[in-house]
């Protein structure tokens, strides 16, 4: 088993792709370097997927609560609750015009105009 050690005083972006590109060629896990299963069809290890899985639950759970205190907090305010504008008083909604068209073009499935490219 081949296995790139990885230096944790790294800070160089450029360098740390370099590593996981390697690992990732080598079927290794681009995270730590362990051995990947050949018949799983995810890029990393059993145990940083389960690790990641779990930080990213724990995590989940707080950004949410504040999020949630956030929009509370813009309610009462009478701003956007999502981008923080003021919407005015005697607004009939509770999201910005912005906001509101945004919401309105997701709802109905209107799509944005692709740029035409240059030939």
């Amino acid at each position: 088993m081949i296995v790139i050690s990885y230096n944790k005083n790294m800070t160089e972006p450029a360098e740390r792709k370099k590593i996981y590109h390697k690992r990732l060629k080598s079927g290794l896990c681009p995270r730590c370097g362990g051995k990947v299963k050949k018949s799983s069809p995810y890029k990393t290890c059993d145990d940083c997927r389960e690790f990641y899985r779990n930080y990213q639950s724990e995590n989940s759970d707080a950004v949410q609560e504040t999020r949630r205190e956030r929009y509370e907090l813009r309610k009462k305010k009478n701003l956007c609750p999502r981008c923080g504008v003021s919407v005015g008083k005697n607004s009939k909604t509770t999201l910005c015009s912005k906001c509101l068209k945004k919401q309105y073009n997701y709802n109905s499935g209107v799509k944005k105009p692709k740029k035409a490219k240059r030939k």
